[in-house]
């Protein structure tokens, strides 16, 4: 089998972007605490993975009118968790998207709760394959001792290229409150199939 001069072009930019970001970004890598996440879209189906400091997760979902709807099985290390999440858009402009996001959280080992999710995602395009990524995720979650807010900040660089795109990012992790935070670098790998 032997690739046209374009297929050569796209192999050589897609393996130059994996060498340049496992060059200038070994910190996505190498350290701890990380994250990484590989996403599969076909028609209105996606299927992710991730896995972050020794746990992992797997979804499946599908596109039902306006509303997302994916379950999620979760190995946390010490619980494992059931998730189904329902994701709509609330508004849209140009590079920016608002979208609310409901989820029923179910432990095996701690509470199990409902969390309300606000996401805003800004990407606007800087150059050539190359686009902005901040995403801004306040997260409350419905407890029996309260309610209890958290959040998942992302900032990155999105190298977009035909059918996929990869996304090294740092995170801003809070735990209960913007007080208590953590920074998580991670990678987005997705392919439209």
């Amino acid at each position: 089998m032997s690739l046209s001069r374009y297929e050569k072009q796209g192999l050589t930019i897609s393996l130059t972007v994996i060498v340049l970001v496992a060059t200038f970004f070994p910190m996505l890598v190498l350290s701890e605490p990380s994250e990484h996440n590989y996403k599969v879209k076909h028609d209105d189906w996606e299927y992710t993975y991730r896995h972050r400091e020794g746990g992992w997760h797997a979804e499946i979902g599908k596109k039902v009118g306006p509303i997302e709807v994916m379950y999620r099985y979760a190995d946390l290390r010490v619980t494992r968790e059931n998730r189904i999440k329902f994701t709509g858009e609330i508004f849209s402009w140009k590079d920016l998207t608002l979208e609310g996001r409901m989820e029923y959280r179910s432990f095996d080992k701690k509470e199990s709760h409902w969390r309300y999710r606000f996401i805003t995602e800004f990407t606007p395009h800087i150059y050539g394959p190359v686009y902005l990524y901040a995403k801004w995720q306040p997260r409350w979650s419905f407890k029996d001792d309260g309610t209890k807010f958290d959040a998942r900040d992302q900032l990155g660089l999105t190298w977009k290229q035909d059918n996929w795109k990869i996304t090294p990012f740092v995170e801003r992790y809070s735990i209960e409150g913007y007080d208590r935070k953590r920074t998580v670098y991670g990678t987005h790998f997705e392919v439209k199939l």
